[in-house]
């Protein structure tokens, strides 16, 4: 799932969100083949990260028109309600719904991408070109 874009400025753009995606699948992927010692730890640090991610696409969001930015909004604040949900389950040594969360994670994020951050890279470009 990838977002770049033929002009430079959305190549950017683009490029930036990609990376950000990736390294967050990638640490879903690695969190949930830890021992479950270590889990706990990776799985706070990825929610942490997401909450980077989603803020950062936020920002971008509010610099500039973007249709559908609540609808956006909305489904970060979905998924960040389930992670904060199986963390509390987590810190009560019940890893299973957390182990689902990144589950559903690894499901949702390409989705999220091809429709929200493709959404979001457009209103991006119609800026970037006025």
């Amino acid at each position: 799932m990838r977002l770049t874009h033929p002009s430079r400025a959305a190549q950017d753009c683009g490029t930036a969100l990609d990376q950000l995606h990736d390294r967050l699948l990638d640490m879903a992927v690695r969190a949930l083949a830890l021992p479950p010692d270590q889990f706990p730890s990776a799985y706070a640090q990825l929610v942490a990260n997401i909450e980077l991610d989603f803020r950062f696409e936020e920002r971008l969001m509010d610099n500039f028109e973007c249709a559908d930015a609540h609808l956006h909004r909305e489904q970060h604040a979905r998924m960040l309600a389930g992670l904060h949900h199986a963390a509390a389950a987590l810190e009560q040594d019940d890893p299973v719904p957390a182990q689902r969360a990144l589950a559903a994670l690894r499901e949702w994020l390409p989705f999220h991408i091809d429709t929200q951050d493709r959404h979001l890279l457009r209103a991006w470009l119609r800026t970037a070109n006025t």
